[in-house]
């Protein structure tokens, strides 16, 4: 039983090493600090929806341009934006806005080159949701998430010493 669990422990350990080395192979391949994003909104319906992955490719400033979808930081929020481009100010900076969104958001109006991460170049259905459902729902509760963990570890590994 104790090689079961360190084998499990391992196979974790390689799982994880290996998404790290995917997404760091990404970023090199693709030019960006940010490969991968999970949408976490539906503001872009109906392009994509909440949860859905997008894979993004590093774009110089200069040649990105009115309708292509990016993605952004900006200080007042936790997740960065996908939004479309509307605009390109005379600055260089970007206009953007949500396709399904009536209007700009007041952080909108000015995004700079600097802010952006990337252009969506692939969109992969639902498959964000793991990392949402992570975020959202396990994390927050990952007190309850250990304790049923250890409440079915008790019960499997119980009934197998018997």
């Amino acid at each position: 039983m104790k090689g079961d669990t360190k084998e499990t422990v391992l196979y974790m350990v390689i799982g994880v090493l290996m998404a790290w080395g995917i997404n760091q192979g990404m970023a090199v391949a693709l030019t960006t600090d940010m490969p991968v994003v999970a949408v976490e909104s539906n503001s872009m319906v109906p392009v994509f929806y909440k949860g859905d992955i997008l894979v993004l490719k590093g774009v110089a400033p200069g040649d990105l341009g009115v309708g292509d979808v990016i993605v952004y930081s900006v200080k007042t929020r936790d997740v960065p934006v996908v939004h479309r481009i509307v605009k390109i100010n005379p600055d260089g900076s970007f206009q953007t806005k949500g396709d399904a969104n009536s209007g700009q958001l007041d952080f909108e109006f000015y995004i700079p080159p600097e802010n952006v991460h990337g252009k969506v170049i692939v969109i992969i259905p639902y498959l964000g949701w793991v990392k949402i459902g992570m975020m959202q729902y396990v994390l927050p509760n990952v007190i309850f998430v250990l304790a049923a963990v250890a409440v079915v570890a008790a019960i499997y590994y119980g009934r197998r010493l018997i």
